[in-house]
């Protein structure tokens, strides 16, 4: 299995500009972020873009609190009887490194804040593995930039995030899915490189049916796609292993193979299991791991069986 390969993203923003209502202001990766201010007060931070979507209890928006819009959810919503969409926001004082949710209606630029459409403009995947799309905003004017896609089922998908080269605070973020056979593009999920609550790397199972996001060193949390709701928390050990609606997943913290009070049942899995050829020369750092089965369906956990890993 193709071993997964993930960094935590930060995304340090380097603001310029005066201080303005509805000010377009430069991030230090050729980002245009909108700075705005809020309409009303006891505005929630979500977590996700939608009304039950928990969000920061110890910090509310108020009336002229100033914030930086850095992306769109593609899906028109309603909120409090009024018409918008979901808009991902940077607060200065509570943190740059992840974004917040908020309604489009509790800030100024609301009305005129729409998501550009997003649209496929390549004759074909380049050998680099990259496809051109386009950015089309209200005014017809057309950002065209080149995305890194990767295979998934029939299908190829990839991300657009805040931390892009050329990203606008007006495009569609998170994870979409490339059909060569129509050349459409589909908002999949709406967080990618980024998960504004947990902080990780997300993609999408092979079956289209789940979202997987890394965090942290081993860290391992699954959405389900149709719902976008979490639905598991675990840790995995080099590989994501998953098929057919089931996740292996291993306890966080290892078995060490010394020491007098060795649980019986790794001492049994010891002593009756040749340590694999290619973990042999690292002796001292041989530990031995417990793995289960989770059913994302039923919720359901079966043990699976011991293994031997490598801990640095």
């Amino acid at each position: 299995m193709k071993k997964v390969l993930f960094a935590l993203v930060l995304i340090p923003l380097l603001f310029t500009g005066c201080s303005k209502k509805g000010e377009e202001v430069s991030g230090e990766n050729g980002q245009t972020f909108l700075k705005v201010t809020v309409l009303e007060d006891n505005v929630p931070l979500r977590f996700e873009p939608k009304v039950d979507s928990k969000y920061l209890d110890d910090r509310m928006l108020n009336k002229g609190d100033v914030f930086y819009v850095a992306g769109l959810d593609q899906k028109e919503a309603v909120l409090d009887g009024k018409k918008g969409y979901w808009v991902r926001v940077f607060v200065r004082d509570v943190s740059l490194d992840w974004p917040y949710w908020v309604f489009s209606s509790k800030i100024d630029a609301g009305k005129n804040l729409l998501p550009n459409a997003i649209s496929f403009v390549s004759e074909s995947i380049k050998e680099n593995g990259k496809i051109t799309v386009a950015m089309k905003g209200r005014s017809n004017k057309v950002a065209k930039h080149d995305v890194s896609v990767k295979p998934v089922g029939d299908f190829y998908w990839f991300s657009w995030e805040s931390c892009d080269e050329g990203f606008n605070y007006a495009d569609p973020v998170g994870i979409f899915i490339f059909h060569p056979s129509d050349k459409s593009i589909v908002r999949f999920f709406p967080v990618g490189q980024m998960d504004s609550y947990e902080g990780i790397n997300a993609s999408p199972s092979p079956d289209l049916k789940y979202v997987f996001g890394l965090y942290s060193s081993t860290g391992m949390c699954v959405y389900d796609a149709a719902t976008e709701e979490k639905i598991f928390d675990g840790s995995y050990y080099m590989d994501i292993e998953y098929s057919d609606g089931k996740i292996v997943w291993t306890e966080h913290n290892p078995y060490s193979m010394r020491g007098e009070n060795l649980d019986k049942e790794i001492a049994d899995f010891v002593a009756n299991t040749p340590v694999p050829d290619d973990l042999k020369d690292y002796p001292s750092n041989l530990v031995v791991r417990k793995f289960y089965e989770r059913n994302l369906v039923t919720g359901e956990d079966k043990f699976i069986g011991y293994r031997y890993a490598f801990e640095q």
